[in-house]
Formats: structure tokens, C-alpha cells, sequence
């Protein structure tokens, strides 16, 4: 069963649904009522309109494009530090109205209880998933669980504090994991189970875990603001995320997709994940999934592989350097006579999802006769940085123009399940080297990592990654982990609401946006080392219309730079990618838009805005 089903679902639904986007429901007739409750066909048409609000084919491959680790061409008000409460446009409720709705009306007792709880389950994950975007985005939130009409008193209420909806959500999630009664592993992955509530409790008790250690610590100005009202401490979060992921570990039937850790051209286990036109659901939990057959196609490889579409988005050379090399040693950018390495040094003998990320020195792709060659790995027309993505790219050029893409993206995977399970016991300072064997240590194995701290937990801290992503952190075990989470979920929507939970917003403003090693310039440079000049970077303006390598040229401007290395015997340069950023620790939550609270004067400005 593919995405298009959930559609047409939700057209049967909306069809008899009144949709507005505020917090009150038109009365609805009683016929119209019975129709969508009175048997398990309505309520399963009804509770697939609810996927509609997980990501689709024009986003799963880019969830935030907001994050420390990639340059891009272009960034917005928000991130520039310019939003205002006048702008901010986000506050809509229908998609929880609309759940609430089917929660308050699935009473229809010529349904058996244990269907209609089936189906509150699976709304009442819905519930919780929407709820979750509310409080990362908002903080405290007014707790709605019915429909409104337009006299009820609720619809002007004032914010409830986090800890309440933190409360509901947990409860929502633990209704879900009871009831549900799907239990195992679905070939399209594109249905929740019992598991999915789980691992979302994971997720959600890991963030705001998290986030109240992080930010009752000092670590933004606005810390005990956020937090007022708040009793629930940080580690019974903590607990509880651990425990979620624990008994999806223990009880549930997914495990990691180990297959081939790498083959030749940048494909192999993980990437396959991304790339597939069936998920890998012994892996993948949930997925958004993409049918040619039904036209429902989506616009990876011309997102990333476009020179007219989509920012460019490159993966930084800062954060290039934090995956470790493929025995487990931490990567030095110079070989042991103090030379940069080249772009073939760097990306060889590394953990393999460097090259399963990005474009290596042996990438391939399928050309038009469908044979895999050799082809400029990066393309320089494409990537600021020359660490060029390829994680949701399919590896042949017929699917760069237009929206094309077949393979499905995963939404939730069992990857995340370990991460949240070896961060909450870090952070609990409950971690055992078995804990770290079965998580951190199984997910370097599977990226061809063969020493290091795989079964025991580390000691040493790695001062790069310290000082460059994570200063105010000393233990060595929490780190790794950063490490990990970020390398394995690289691109998949978790960073920014990492940096947020973890109180390094000023990442988003201050981490390098820089690239690639280039030995000179106004030189052709042959960075994949198949005899064939990649890159020609000059400063003259004119030099792509006369130069000899105009084709391959790439132009110093006021955004992309090349910085010289003084420390490189070679007298070598990285190139870099400036773009206005700022963090103001305001930013934690967006404002809650002016029009609103001028309707409701109940509600509260968030703080700083």
C-alpha cells in the first residue's frame, strides 16, 4: 500500500469534515457521524488522513535544512536573526482539531472496544507527534484534547506549562503502545505499530530530557523561563526514554541492516537505507514512500543535483573531519610530514558513511547507457564546499531534472532507537560497555569501523570535537555519542532540535562553513585522482568567459572564499562559504505570532520576542 491511499483517505474524510485552522469545530451531523464511526472501514479511511501530516515527497529528503554541518546559498529571516513576532505566520491547530475530533466521536459501540481502541491509538500517536512539533517550536502550549466550537471557554485559554504537556504526550504514547495491535514488521513501513509509539516516546523523552538539563544549567539566557512551572525533573525524562528504547530493543522485531559495509562508487549497508525503492524495513520503522507506477515521485536528485534548484545544501569540512577512520583512530587533516591531505587521502580509510554521504574520490554513477562510471566526484557546479551529498541521491543522471525519485525515505529508523537509548544512559551516567557494545560500538561495526571504543566505553576526550562543536562538554562517553548521533542521523531533520535540546544554538552562527583542500589557486586541480581537472578556482571575474578552464571554473565572490593556510607547507587553501547567521537565544522557540494573542489576550509572549 503506497502514500497515494492515505491521500485518497483523507479526501473520503475531509469530505465530510469541516477544516479551518484554528481551535474550534463546525457541529458536524449526526449521519455524517456514523458513517465514518459505525465500522472499522471508517475509522481506518479516517486514521490515514492523519500520515498526511508526517513529511511528503517535497520535504522527507530535506526535514531541516537548518543546521551547523552544511553550507548553503541562502538563508532566511529566522536564521539571520531578523524574525519577528509580526512575521511569524505557524500557529494552526486543525491537524490536532482534526484528531481530537475522531478521538471524542470513536464511541460507536457497534464496534468492538478492542478495534476502536486500535484506532484511538493511532490517533492518539498522532496526537503526540503533533504536540511534539508544538513544544520544540513553541514551549508551553495550551493542552487542547477535544474539538471547540466557538463558545467554549478553552479557546481562550492561557499556555499550560511544559511539564502538562509532556504529561499528555506520554500518556498519549503509552495508550498507543498498549493498544495498537499491529505488532510486527510491515514490507512498506509506511503504517505505525506498536513499536513506532515507542520509539517516538524515545525521541520525545530524550528532547525534553534534554532540554531541561541543558537549559536549567545556564546554558541560554532564558533557561528558568522556559522551564517555570516545570517539576518533572530532567533524569525522569531521561529514565523514561531509556526505558522506551529498551523495550523496543528487547521485545520488538527490527535490528540493524548490516548487508555490504561498503562498495565501490558510494554505495552500500547504510546508504542503502535512503536510496531503495522498497525500505529496508528490518531497519526502517516508518517511511514515506514513492511509487513511479502511481506518480508519486519525489525531487532528491534534483535538490541536490540541480545548478538551478534548491541551496546547494554541502556538507562542511569541520564537520567532515569528525568521522573517525575506519580502525577507530580520530582523523588528522595532515599526513605525518605536516601536508594537507587530499581530497583522495581524506576520503579513504575512513568510517564509511563518509562515502555513502558524500561523493568520495571513487564515486559512480549510472550514465545513460546505464553503466556505473566514474564521473567529477564533487561536481564543483553543485557543492559550495566539495563535500557534495548523496544520501537520498540515486546514483544515476536521468533522475536529476524534475521530481523523479522512486526510492523511499525513512522517517524512523531503529538506528535512532540505539542513539536514544546510549544518550539517555549517558546522560543518566547509567551506561555500561555493554549498553555501548550493542548501540554506539553495533553502529560503527555496520560503518566498517573494526577498533576504538566498539565494545568498551571511551576515555579520551577528542579535543577537535570538543572545541569546535561542544565546549562546555568534558565527559568523553557523552561526546562519542554526539559524535555518533550526528554522523548517523546527518540530514535526516534531528540537528537543529539537537543544538536546541542541547543548548548550542550559537553552532547555528559560529561553526565554519568551509570546504575542500585545494592545493592553489588559478590552477586546474584533479581532486578524485582519475586524471581528469575537477576544479579551476580563481578570483578573476572574467575568467569564465576566456579562461582554458572556464568549464570547471570556480569564481571567488563575496559569499565563497579561499582561505589561505598559513601552517601548509604546500602553501595550500580550504574553501569557505560566508552567509549572514545569527543566534540569539530567543531563537530556542519561535514567538507566538502577534494577531494571536491579540485574539487571545490569555496568552504570553515567549521570552525575548
Amino acid at each position: 500500500m503506497k502514500h497515494i491511499l492515505y491521500i485518497l483517505s483523507s479526501c473520503i474524510v475531509l469530505g465530510l469534515l469541516a477544516v479551518s485552522c484554528d481551535l474550534t469545530e463546525d457541529p458536524q451531523a449526526e449521519a455524517g457521524r456514523a458513517i465514518l464511526f459505525g465500522d472499522e472501514a471508517g475509522l481506518k479511511a479516517y486514521t490515514y488522513g492523519f500520515y498526511d501530516y508526517l513529511p511528503d515527497n517535497g520535504s522527507a529528503h530535506r526535514i531541516n535544512i537548518t543546521h551547523d554541518h552544511s553550507a548553503k546559498m541562502n538563508t532566511g529571516t529566522y536564521e539571520q536573526g531578523a524574525y519577528t513576532t509580526n512575521t511569524s505566520t505557524s500557529w494552526s491547530w486543525s491537524s490536532i482539531r482534526n484528531v481530537n475530533y475522531f478521538i471524542q466521536y470513536n464511541t460507536d459501540p457497534t464496534v468492538s472496544e478492542e478495534v476502536r481502541n486500535n484506532y484511538t491509538g493511532i490517533a492518539r500517536l498522532f496526537r503526540a507527534y503533533l504536540y511534539f512539533d508544538k513544544l520544540v517550536t513553541y514551549g508551553a502550549v495550551p493542552w487542547i484534547d477535544k474539538p471547540l466550537d466557538p463558545t467554549d471557554e478553552d479557546l481562550y485559554k492561557a499556555q499550560d506549562s511544559r511539564d502538562v504537556i509532556i504529561s499528555h504526550i506520554m500518556e498519549d504514547l503509552d495508550f498507543a503502545a498498549e493498544h495498537i495491535t499491529a505488532t510486527g514488521i510491515s514490507t512498506s513501513a509506511n503504517t505505525v505499530n506498536k513499536w513506532t509509539a515507542l520509539a517516538l516516546k524515545s525521541r520525545i523523552c530524550l528532547f525534553e530530557g534534554t532540554f531541561r538539563k541543558y537549559h536549567a544549567n545556564n546554558g541560554s539566557a532564558y533557561g528558568s523561563q522556559y522551564l517555570e512551572g516545570c517539576t518533572i525533573s530532567a533524569d525522569e525524562l531521561l529514565k523514561a526514554a531509556a526505558d522506551a528504547a529498551r523495550k523496543v530493543m528487547d521485545e520488538g522485531p527490527y535490528k540493524l541492516y548490516t548487508g555490504t559495509v561498503y562498495e565501490t562508487g558510494g554505495r552500500g549497508a547504510y546508504r542503502k537505507l535512503f536510496i531503495e525503492d522498497k525500505p529496508v524495513s528490518q531497519e526502517v520503522m516508518l517511511a514515506y514512500t514513492q511509487d513511479k507506477d502511481l506518480s508519486v515521485l519525489g525531487e532528491a536528485n534534483w535538490y541536490y543535483n540541480s545548478t538551478s534548484y534548491g541551496p546547494h545544501l554541502s556538507m562542511t569540512r569541520a564537520f567532515a573531519k569528525t568521522y573517525l577512520n575506519a580502525d577507530g583512530s580520530i582523523y588528522n587533516e595532515k599526513t605525518p610530514t605536516g601536508a594537507y591531505k587530499t581530497f583522495v587521502q581524506e576520503t579513504s580509510g575512513r568510517d564509511a558513511r563518509l562515502c555513502q554521504t558524500i561523493r568520495g574520490a571513487d564515486y559512480t554513477r549510472k550514465d545513460d547507457a546505464g553503466k556505473f562510471t566514474q564521473r567529477t566526484a564533487p561536481d564543483m557546479s553543485l557543492s559550495l564546499t566539495g563535500y557534495q551529498y548523496t544520501k537520498y541521491v540515486i546514483d544515476d543522471e536521468n533522475y536529476n531534472n524534475g521530481r523523479t525519485n522512486d526510492n523511499d525515505v525513512p522517517l524512523l529508523r531503529y538506528a535512532e532507537v540505539l542513539l536514544n537509548y546510549a544518550e539517555a544512559k549517558a546522560e543518566l551516567g547509567t551506561i555500561t560497555a555493554e549498553d555501548w557494545s550493542e548501540t554506539i560500538g553495533a553502529l560503527r561495526r555496520r560503518a566498517g569501523i573494526t577498533g576504538g571504543d566498539l565494545d568498551r566505553l571511551p576515555t579520551v576526550v577528542d579535543t577537535y570535537l570538543q572545541q569546535t562543536f561542544y565546549p562546555n562538554v568534558t565527559s568523553p562517553v557523552i561526546l562519542e555519542v554526539r559524535r555518533e548521533r550526528a554522523i548517523e542521523l546527518i540530514l535526516e531533520g534531528f540537528r537543529l532540535n539537537d543544538l536546541k535540546r542541547w543548548a548550542c544554538g550559537k553552532n547555528w552562527e559560529t561553526a565554519p562553513w568551509d570546504g575542500v583542500y585545494i592545493p592553489a589557486l588559478d590552477a586546474p586541480v584533479d581532486l578524485n585522482g582519475d586524471g581528469t581537472y575537477d576544479v579551476y578556482v580563481t578570483a578573476d571575474a572574467n575568467y569564465q568567459k576566456n579562461g582554458q578552464y572556464k568549464s570547471i571554473a570556480m569564481t571567488l565572490n563575496e559569499h565563497q572564499k579561499a582561505v589561505k593556510l598559513e601552517d601548509d607547507p604546500a602553501g595550500g587553501y580550504v574553501l569557505a562559504y560566508e552567509m549572514p547567521r545569527k543566534w540569539n537565544d530567543n531563537m530556542y522557540l519561535y514567538p507566538v505570532p502577534e494577531i494571536v494573542i491579540q485574539k487571545n489576550e490569555n496568552l504570553k509572549q515567549n521570552p525575548g520576542w
